[in-house]
């Protein structure tokens, strides 16, 4: 049974992740046991795969070969019910907003697909779709908003779901933390890694916690 989500009573979040907040390691293990705790649902797009498969090499040098195995247990977690397709239809991009990076369209339109679900249930209202992505500046976030789009960056994400739900979100990360076993990781370590990609509200809670 999902939980409900904290960001949207009543209703589903929708959370589209783009390859920025998947590529490093400590901010996507997050992101997917909050999305694991039932905080929110995660989908992204077969464009956002390949950019990751493209990238980890640089991001990664010192596991370049291991990015396909990282992208299969993201698949793992969302039971392979997270790519959204169709999003390359002209009734889709045609209304991505003109100041959209070229590169980016697909994350607008594959939202877009999503709105255009919604308008099958019973209240859409209810529900929240998102872009979670720290490549803000090429999504057009006033413009995006206007569409019922919210664009968000990882960190602020974290933090959001921190103010709404601390005990679930604590849970999640503690989670992550025990995950983490080869090498071990330290709360402390955690706490800074969470600091770095902009969880700061959810990065010092953590820290009074721990005391």
């Amino acid at each position: 049974m999902i939980d409900h989500h904290p960001l949207s009573p009543g209703g589903n979040t929708l959370v589209i992740l783009d390859a920025c907040v998947l590529l490093p390691s400590r901010l996507s293990d997050v992101l997917f046991d909050l999305m694991l705790e039932g905080l929110y649902f995660a989908y992204w797009t077969g464009d956002v795969e390949a950019e990751f498969l493209r990238n980890w090499p640089q991001v990664h040098p010192d596991a370049s070969k291991s990015g396909a195995k990282r992208l299969k247990a993201f698949q793992r977690a969302t039971n392979n019910g997270h790519v959204i397709t169709g999003y390359d239809n002209n009734a889709f991009m045609d209304h991505v907003p003109a100041r959209v990076h070229d590169n980016d369209r697909h994350l607008i339109a594959a939202a877009l697909v999503m709105v255009n679900g919604l308008n099958e249930e019973d209240d859409p209202a209810l529900h929240k779709i998102m872009i979670v992505s720290d490549n803000t500046k090429h999504l057009a976030v006033a413009d995006t908003r206007k569409l019922g789009i919210e664009v968000i960056k990882g960190g602020a994400f974290v933090d959001r779901l921190f103010d709404t739900a601390p005990a679930r979100v604590s849970r999640a990360i503690a989670k992550s933390l025990s995950d983490l076993t080869k090498p071990p990781y330290s709360k402390a370590e955690l706490v800074d890694a969470l600091r770095l990609h902009g969880a700061k509200a959810t990065a010092e809670g953590l820290k009074q916690v721990a005391g």
